[in-house]
């Protein structure tokens, strides 16, 4: 544990950095808000003229809609924050830059990861609470101490699953070199189990967003059992810190493999 503290210390002085280096371009920062504001009223607004144009979509009301895709918001701020540098991966690897990692008494992965602070994400943490909070008060439930507590645990589940399957598919970049058509699918995946829930698209795309990229663990099945709806048993609902642990350890394993057979690009 020990031995971790140093790494973990730098690695906060890195996100500082990222995040001073940020502020000294005031308007690009307060856009970047803005932006992230007018995306999620957008996304928010049409889940709105859906539910009032239909009533419900496949028996989720709007206020269990927008749980869904309030949980989604707060667990992909966690992922947006701090490993917003997933993507880079891929440009790092062709054109050589990702050297300079391996030339530093320290960690690759803790200088890599510590390279930027993505400071719009806290607005999805901002607005992601909100609609919960707002969801749960239209649907008129009432949650106890407890099932506030697994909220937070499906949170984290979910965050961390978002940032292992982002860095699961980085981590092909170390082989292919190019991984970018895997981020654009992983995105429109994203897209339609972040607002929908799933089973309005067929039992084959269920099955690959929860056995090949399990991503309606982050959202999904958490709001099923938190609403305590019908659309799945309460068993598979409550894999996620299973899934998230495997997903770890997977990565991890990724991580080192792709590491250990790095060669440079650069010249």
């Amino acid at each position: 544990m020990k031995n971790k503290l140093p790494g973990l210390k730098i690695y906060r002085s890195l996100l500082g950095m990222s995040f001073r280096s940020m502020l000294q371009y005031r308007a690009d920062f307060i856009s970047g808000l803005l932006g992230v504001i007018l995306l999620n009223g957008a996304n928010i607004a049409e889940i709105g003229v859906l539910s009032w144009k239909f009533k419900s979509i496949a028996s989720w009301t709007a206020g269990e809609l927008m749980i869904l895709y309030g949980l989604y918001m707060v667990c992909w701020s966690i992922c947006s924050v701090f490993f917003s540098h997933t993507a880079e991966l891929e440009n790092e690897i062709a054109d050589g830059t990702f050297d300079k990692y391996l030339c530093r008494p320290l960690g690759a992965f803790v200088q890599f990861i510590g390279g930027e602070f993505n400071y719009v994400g806290l607005c999805d943490t901002f607005l992601g609470v909100v609609l919960i909070l707002t969801g749960k008060k239209m649907c008129g439930i009432l949650w106890s101490p407890g099932k506030f507590c697994l909220l937070l645990l499906f949170i984290l589940c979910g965050g961390t699953i978002i940032v292992c399957i982002r860095l699961l598919l980085a981590c092909s970049a170390f082989r292919v070199t190019r991984s970018g058509p895997l981020f654009s699918m992983l995105m429109l995946l994203s897209m339609l189990t972040q607002k929908y829930p799933i089973g309005i698209f067929g039992n084959t795309f269920r099955i690959l967003v929860t056995a090949v990229l399990p991503l309606a663990y982050v959202n999904y099945y958490p709001a099923v059992y938190l609403l305590e709806k019908s659309d799945a048993p309460a068993w598979l609902c409550l894999l996620s810190p299973v899934v998230a642990l495997l997903l770890v350890l997977l990565t991890a394993a990724a991580w080192k493999k792709g590491m250990d057979r790095y060669e440079s690009a650069g010249g």
